[in-house]
C-alpha cells in the first residue's frame, strides 16, 4: 500500500500555499497538479472542471497564481456540492 497517496484537499492545500507566493506558473507545471488532482476527485462537475483546465495547459504557457486559486474555489464548491448530506 502505497502511504504517500495525497487526498483532494492536500493537494489543494498544497496548491493554494504555492500559488500564495509565486505570480506565474508554467503550462507544464499546472498540468502536473491538475493530473494529481484528477485522480483524486469525486463528481462529474468536478472532473469536468480539471479536464476543462487541463485542455488550457495545452492551450496556454503560463497562468497566474490569482487565477488558479479561483480555479481552486470554484472546484472546492463543486466538491462540496457533490458530498452527499
Amino acid at each position: 500500500m502505497d502511504t504517500t497517496e495525497q487526498t483532494t484537499e492536500q493537494i489543494i492545500g498544497q496548491w493554494r500555499e504555492t500559488a500564495a507566493d509565486q505570480a506565474y506558473f508554467s503550462a507544464s507545471r499546472v498540468q502536473s497538479n491538475l493530473f494529481d488532482l484528477y485522480g483524486t476527485v469525486d463528481g462529474v462537475a468536478a472532473k469536468h472542471l480539471v479536464e476543462t483546465w487541463l485542455t488550457l495547459t495545452i492551450q496556454r504557457d503560463l497562468f497566474a497564481g490569482k487565477e488558479l486559486v479561483e480555479m481552486l474555489d470554484e472546484l472546492e464548491v463543486l466538491l462540496g456540492e457533490s458530498v452527499p448530506g
